[in-house]
């Protein structure tokens, strides 16, 4: 090096305001930031706000409860006595015997009102007239007081059912469905109906009777060995038909006095009909009755 650089003089430092301005660095010795101020707790009359409401509201409903059952109280025994007792007494009139309209004119009279409570049938009273009563005949009631009346449907009928063909059991069944009674059986033969079943009834099918009326059963035996059929013995002479049927064991009746001879103008049993040995056959010579 030289020496005139080597007696040369060092620069002085460049200020700082020369120097290129740069991006700020921080201040590691500043004061952190302050934190915002903690919330106000809520004020103490809040809670006590509401306690008070609640508690005014059941104090409310108390009152309005405590002035309801005083007034039902007051209602039924101070109000309602005097409304009652403000009003007459009057005695049920006895209805019984009546028709329905008579009785309505009846209480009518006596500031009562009569409904009908049902029906029923008996045969004491007839068909439109009152049975019973509620309250009963004489019983003191206020005025506009209902009474109920049962109407009589008069005596019940029923009719016979057809049971022909039934066995015993089956017929006995329908007749008492029908409110009538089994009174008894008879047993006949008969070669339309097998033996064990129903012939007819007694009395006959839709005959009316009263309810707990008795009805007869016929009930077939069957068939009888012994039967016959009448033949029809009109027009033959009577001594012939006399001998023919007494020999196969029958009886004729002829009436004292008659005559012997002559054709046959009437017979009983009628031809058709069957007939068991030992039966008595009526015949009728021209006007008189042979026995």
């Amino acid at each position: 090096m030289s020496d005139p650089e080597r007696g040369a003089a060092p620069e002085p430092p460049e200020p700082a305001s020369a120097r290129p301005a740069g991006p700020a660095m921080p201040d590691r010795t500043a004061a952190p930031p302050a934190s915002p101020p903690p919330a106000s707790p809520p004020p103490a009359s809040a809670p006590r706000a509401r306690t008070h409401r609640v508690r005014d509201a059941f104090a409310m409903s108390g009152l309005a409860i405590l002035a309801f059952v005083t007034g039902l109280v007051l209602f039924n025994y101070l109000l309602m006595p005097r409304f009652i007792h403000g009003q007459s007494e009057v005695q049920v009139p006895d209805l019984t015997n009546l028709t329905l309209d008579q009785a309505e004119r009846q209480v009518a009279a006596q500031r009562l009102q009569i409904s009908r409570a049902g029906e029923r049938f008996d045969p004491s009273v007839p068909s439109g007239f009152i049975l019973s009563q509620d309250p009963p005949a004489g019983t003191p009631v206020r005025g506009r007081h209902r009474v109920l009346v049962t109407v009589s449907l008069g005596e019940e009928f029923s009719s016979v059912p057809a049971v022909a063909g039934e066995t015993q059991r089956a017929a006995g069944v329908m007749i008492e469905r029908v409110g009538l009674e089994s009174s008894g059986v008879t047993r006949v033969y008969s070669d339309e109906v097998g033996e064990g079943l129903v012939v007819d009834s007694d009395p006959p099918p839709e005959t009316v009777l009263p309810r707990g009326g008795s009805v007869g059963l016929l009930l077939s035996a069957g068939m009888d060995k012994e039967a016959f059929v009448m033949p029809d013995l009109l027009g033959h002479e009577l001594s012939g038909v006399r001998r023919q049927l007494e020999a196969l064991g029958f009886r004729v009746s002829m009436p004292a006095g008659s005559g012997a001879s002559g054709p046959v103008v009437y017979q009983d049993p009628p031809a058709g009909s069957r007939v068991a040995l030992e039966t008595s056959i009526t015949l009728r010579v021209m006007s008189r009755m042979i026995r």
